[in-house]
């Protein structure tokens, strides 16, 4: 069952509300109101439970949603159900909420008047707007762009760039789609492999290759999903991030995923303009990528690791390249890895710099406006540019 969940910002667990809004499933209407809910502390979920639907269905539906929202790790078990068959005001709106807190342990604050931003969608088929935060649609010069800027940075980018596909050598007939971007000017320069996060390689990676490029390495992205599309095409053959996702698993694993990178390393360091220094950065599973990079290519010069988790001892004993990572608070699952990644590293004599910062969630660079992220991301970035400049050039 398809099912939209919108979650609020806070550091503890939250109660859950299930939202039925005039029994139209996960309408913009009954989606805007969630996004209320989540703005007021709730951890709101609208199954797609429509008017097609019985009523003995849409219960069903509702129940099952109300079942794994509850069990997701930032809930705090607790539940109620929103049924809104009417229209909503900034009067009633306290009145509704109230016992939602009461039932689910969330703390009350009056947000009526916040309910006006929903009037817009009040009527069906009327658009849900969004809650502005300031500099969403900004980029600095500077700084990587966010997944609200990423394909607009590409556009209006002015940099040199090209697709390649790189022959992936005997044994194989497969190429490696590769997104390439170099500095202005003709002069020498160091290479960073850009390592897909767990979408692929979208707009958004190739935006950070072009935000390399213009702060003066050459850039190359490669698609590592290549040939696993429709007739052999590659990632940007599906309409979907997740069917992308879907027709890759099982046939690029990790140990492919490290051939296809030296094989964009070993194409890369053949450039005219290729300086012969190499780095990696990769975020979330590239994040793991590069670190793994490292290990599997020794001659690799420095490694950039953005929340990703480390490779097993028997591959850190292999590493050389200085490794300099990044990670947020709020990331337990990979943030858990660092302190061990630091013991382990010293005792094997390598090079590892990592940088938590507090209040910070996993993807920090791609989703810049949720909580001190924009913060994190205007620390991490110039590290990243000083570390690459000492080790690349």
């Amino acid at each position: 069952m398809l099912a939209f969940v919108v979650y609020p910002e806070r550091t503890d667990k939250a109660g859950v509300v299930v939202v039925s809004a005039r029994n139209e499933g996960a309408s913009e209407w009954a989606r805007a109101i969630a996004d209320q809910l989540a703005a007021e502390g709730f951890i709101a979920i609208v199954p797609d439970a429509g008017s097609d639907h019985g009523l003995d269905e849409i219960a069903r539906r509702n129940d099952a949603a109300r079942t794994y929202a509850t069990a997701l790790p930032a809930a705090n078990g607790r539940s109620a159900l929103l049924n809104v068959d009417g229209t909503l005001t900034s009067e009633a709106w306290p009145q509704i909420v109230h016992p939602l807190s009461s039932a689910t342990g969330n703390p009350f604050e009056d947000h009526s008047a916040h309910l006006a931003m929903m009037a817009a969608a009040q009527q069906p088929g009327g658009g849900a707007p969004s809650r502005v935060v300031p500099g969403l649609g900004e980029k600095k010069p500077d700084m990587p762009a966010s997944y609200y800027t990423a394909t607009a940075t590409l556009a209006r980018s002015k940099l040199r760039r090209e697709w390649v596909d790189i022959p992936l050598g005997p044994g194989s007939d497969a190429k490696l789609h590769t997104w390439i971007e170099y500095p202005e000017g003709n002069n020498k320069a160091g290479v960073v492999i850009v390592m897909q996060h767990g979408v692929g390689l979208d707009d958004w990676m190739r935006s950070v290759a072009d935000q390399l490029a213009l702060q003066g390495f050459i850039a190359v992205a490669p698609d590592i999903w290549s040939g696993t599309g429709p007739n052999g095409e590659n990632r940007d053959a599906f309409k979907f991030p997740d069917d992308a996702m879907r027709a890759a698993a099982g046939k690029i694993n990790a140990e492919e995923t490290q051939r296809r990178y030296k094989a964009a390393r070993d194409y890369a360091l053949k450039l005219p303009r290729a300086n012969g220094r190499t780095g990696s950065i990769g975020f979330c599973a590239g994040g793991g990528s590069s670190f793994r990079f490292a290990a599997d290519v020794p001659e690799l010069n420095a490694a950039v690791v953005f929340y990703g988790t480390p490779p097993a001892e028997e591959f850190m004993a292999k590493i050389r390249a200085p490794v300099l990572g990044f990670y947020g608070e709020n990331d337990a699952r990979v943030t858990a890895t660092v302190e061990p990644t630091i013991a382990l590293m010293k005792k094997l004599g390598k090079s590892y710099e990592p940088h938590i910062y507090q209040k910070v969630t996993h993807s920090f660079v791609y989703f810049q406006d949720l909580g001190a992220n924009m913060d994190a991301v205007a620390d991490a970035w110039p590290r990243v540019i000083t570390f690459y400049n000492q080790h690349l050039k």
